[in-house]
């Protein structure tokens, strides 16, 4: 896991809480360290939990280890080796009615999108931080999942 070594919160997926909770948590995956940064950033200053990851291994690995899965997956949709679509494909078929926000800086029509991605969420690069504390509040019913 990426940047996750200074993580303020006392959280690891790996491990349910002390009340023996599962924690919610966030998921960003972004290829792009500073925008992958950013992110995780904004939503840990707005009280999310959130690991990252810098492309599919990595975010499979990371839920693999997971004692529950994210509550949200951000992620770029153009990335090396595996796509963010496909890695949200292969996601979703492992966790039902995951919330998912897709991100990109190359793409700013989703008319194209096979069918069974359609229903999710889009964000175009570059995003104000507003835009995104907004878009995610909005995918999981607008509350903060760290409560």
């Amino acid at each position: 896991m990426t940047s996750n070594t200074a993580n303020p919160f006392p959280f690891n997926p790996a491990e349910p809480s002390s009340s023996g909770s599962k924690v919610p948590w966030i998921l960003v995956v972004d290829d792009e360290p500073s925008i992958r940064r950013l992110m995780e950033f904004v939503l840990k200053t707005q009280g999310y939990n959130v690991f990252t990851a810098d492309g599919a291994a990595q975010a499979m690995q990371t839920r693999q280890m997971a004692v529950n899965p994210p509550v949200l997956v951000i992620c770029d949709v153009l990335m090396p080796d595996l796509d963010g679509l496909e890695l949200v494909r292969r996601m979703c078929a492992r966790i039902a009615d995951l919330n998912v926000i897709f991100v990109s800086g190359h793409l700013t029509d989703v008319s194209w999108w096979p069918n069974d991605l359609k229903e999710h969420r889009f964000l175009p690069k570059p995003f104000e931080n507003a835009q995104l504390v907004a878009a995610v509040k909005e995918a999981i019913g607008g509350g903060n999942p760290a409560e």
